[in-house]
């Protein structure tokens, strides 16, 4: 059963403390950054790892493409050019009645 919102947060405002946690962890990566360590870090990691790294970390500043399944047969490989055509002319006569 649905009630009527009569007190808290209203419906959008972002919390307090989430708020101030996102602040303080920028704070802290920004300071990393800035002081140099972030990269000189970065580069002492293997290869593979500063892969891994830079994979994660780019999924926050870049979309992310979906995987799209394409069929291109289009479940027509056993119906002949005369079945195809035939389907193609009713298509068209039921087009033409309405």
């Amino acid at each position: 059963m649905k009630g009527k919102k009569t007190g808290g947060r209203q419906k959008g405002t972002p919390n307090k403390v989430t708020t101030m946690s996102k602040a303080a962890i920028a704070e802290v990566l920004s300071d990393y950054n800035e002081s140099g360590l972030l990269q000189s870090d970065f580069m002492l990691l293997k290869p593979l790892e500063r892969i891994t790294i830079a994979e994660k970390l780019m999924q926050y500043v870049m979309p992310k493409i979906q995987s799209v399944a394409v069929d291109l047969g289009g479940g027509d490989e056993n119906r002949t050019i005369e079945d195809k055509l035939i389907s193609l002319s009713i298509k068209y006569e039921r087009e033409q009645k309405k």
